[in-house]
């Protein structure tokens, strides 16, 4: 009988190259690339106040943060599975972590394609994320830890893709078709990639002792909210972009606006359930609540 990860290795064999796949001819800068009711200033008068044209601006730079997100991450994940090479390692979990990294490499030239052609190469779309660098950089692939990590990771970003392309769907697939393309691709190989981290996180997590799971439990309370305020708030430097003359003081209100909350409450959910399963996490407010409290001048 096949084990998890020998189908997922399976899956994974069939490699195309993102870059050849996407139809580039379709981009257009004139639709939004996210549907309007994701972007972060949903919910405030900035917002609404936007024309159609710089709406769709806005999405684009958006959609941008969500590229330098996933370049970040995956590029964490890829130094950290790499670092050490893989001469210990069950052939099966190298199997499916090379795959991995093959995967993330494409998808990565995938966000910088979208980063430029956005016209936001430069820009510093992501918040406050060197400690939480410095951590990925101390943890072993070997490590319940690092997996965990890697599957938050993983699932927060795609379950806000997921969101985007059904809305897309609802709307009449509203946005731009590249960006559509560009999250269709990364979904399909994301969902294999949490089933994957998922899995080695599950074959690590059984040794973890009581008190090492209460310490990465204390841990993740504090590091959570600074993950989300890097991966899905505003940055003062991206609203410069569109020509607001006091960005940071959007940036504060998009933090504390009930809209925003609920969906970055809704795309880390899945995560955070699927590890307070395993005594990874038990929650005692909500996350959002904390994430006014991380500065930019941490970056």
């Amino acid at each position: 009988m096949m084990s998890k990860l020998d189908r997922l290795g399976e899956h994974g064999a069939d490699y195309k190259d993102p870059l050849s796949v996407v139809d580039w001819s379709a981009t257009s800068p004139s639709l939004p690339w996210l549907p309007p009711s994701l972007l972060s200033l949903a919910g405030l008068d900035a917002q609404k106040n936007m024309s159609a044209e710089a709406l769709a601006r806005f999405s684009q730079i958006e959609f941008a943060r969500l590229c330098a997100a996933g370049l970040w991450l995956e590029g964490l994940m890829i130094s950290r599975t790499t670092s050490e090479g893989f001469p210990a390692t069950n052939i099966n979990e190298a199997r499916v972590m090379l795959q991995e990294v093959r995967e993330e490499s494409g998808h990565g030239l995938l966000f910088l394609e979208m980063i430029e052609r956005a016209g936001l190469s430069g820009v510093e779309l992501l918040g406050p994320k060197r400690l939480l660098t410095w951590i990925s950089h101390k943890l072993s692939p070997a490590s319940p830890e690092f997996w965990a990590l890697v599957f938050i990771g993983e699932s927060v970003t795609d379950t806000f893709t997921v969101k985007a392309l059904q809305l897309s769907q609802k709307q009449g697939n509203g946005i731009c078709p590249v960006a559509h393309q560009v999250l269709s691709l990364h979904h399909r190989d994301e969902a294999r990639h949490i089933a994957a981290a998922r899995t080695l996180l599950g074959a690590r997590v059984q040794k973890m002792s009581l008190v090492r799971k209460q310490i990465f439990n204390q841990a993740l309370r504090h590091l959570l909210p600074q993950f989300l305020t890097a991966t899905l708030y505003p940055t003062s430097a991206s609203l410069e972009v569109l020509g607001f003359s006091r960005p940071y003081h959007i940036v504060k209100a998009v933090r504390a606006c009930p809209v925003r909350q609920r969906i970055v409450e809704a795309c880390a959910a899945p995560a955070l359930e699927a590890l307070a399963r395993m005594g990874l996490y038990k929650p005692d407010r909500s996350i959002t609540s904390q994430t006014g409290n991380t500065t930019e001048a941490t970056q």
